[in-house]
């Protein structure tokens, strides 16, 4: 496989959203290859090669340890053992660049209206792959489906969410149609393993869905996670301001930033 068919692979996963790594041979000596690229999945399926052998081994392993964390950068491998010396196995040394690309974070729209509306352009230009839920048909909110990369239409929130495939750590935005969308919204919400769920509403609002939820059988626990009212305290009531301060505050959780004081 070349380097051009590597790339086409590449550029397959990233439309895809699938996290991958790229190795790529730096310099080699002794009886390495000098060049060589290859693409390292995180289940460790590999497209490509650098020469096979154990320090394709060594970087594959590495390539899926930098997926876990995150973070590649150059990697050395010296092969250059008491073995290789005598001739029983093969010797060399080889530097490679391990790139990782993790794919981008899921921001789960539930909500068309005008708050999901000024939000979802804000998501994607911060590399948020945005997925619209609403319980509206698209030909009515067709605005809102247009800002989005994907439309989920669903005849209940709940149920809708429940079933949605969202990948593990995704963040969800509850601003619905009204205050019993958002209600089941975030009872399907508080089930995902997510890395945010916040919504929006006043305090009345708010204590009435938990009421709600605590009924139920949904745990205070449950409900101490979620951000709500939603966003950092900066906005006014205009919709563009209430986006920013939602995407203030998902960004501040994504980056693992402290909450600032008074906000």
């Amino acid at each position: 496989m070349d380097f051009l068919d590597i790339l086409r692979r590449q550029l397959r996963a990233c439309e895809e959203n699938i996290p991958h790594a790229v190795v790529t041979i730096v310099d080699g000596d002794g009886t390495t290859r000098t060049r060589g690229k290859m693409l390292v999945f995180a289940d460790g399926r590999c497209v490509g090669t650098i020469g096979g052998g154990a320090v394709e081994q060594l970087a594959v392993r590495d390539a899926r340890e930098a997926l876990c964390t995150g973070a590649g950068g150059l990697y050395a491998y010296d092969l250059n053992t008491e073995a290789a010396a005598r001739g029983l196995a093969c010797g060399g040394a080889l530097r490679v660049l391990i790139e990782v690309f993790c794919g981008r974070p899921t921001l789960v729209m539930c909500g068309g209206g005008h708050v999901g509306m000024a939000v979802m352009p804000l998501a994607r230009s911060v590399g948020f792959q945005v997925v619209l839920v609403d319980s509206r048909p698209a030909e009515a909110i067709v605005g809102a489906v247009a800002l989005a990369d994907r439309f989920v239409p669903v005849a209940d929130f709940e149920a809708g969410l429940r079933g949605l495939d969202a990948a593990p750590g995704s963040y969800y935005v509850i601003a619905g149609p009204n205050h019993d969308c958002d209600g089941a919204a975030l009872a399907a919400a508080l089930d995902k393993d997510a890395a945010y769920v916040g919504m929006i509403g006043g305090a009345r609002k708010i204590d009435a869905i938990y009421a709600a939820l605590r009924e139920k059988g949904v745990p205070q626990q449950a409900l101490d996670r979620v951000h709500a009212p939603i966003g950092l305290d900066v906005a006014g009531e205009r919709p563009e301001e209430i986006a920013v301060a939602i995407m203030a505050e998902v960004l501040m959780v994504r980056n693992k930033k402290p909450r600032p004081a008074g906000l």
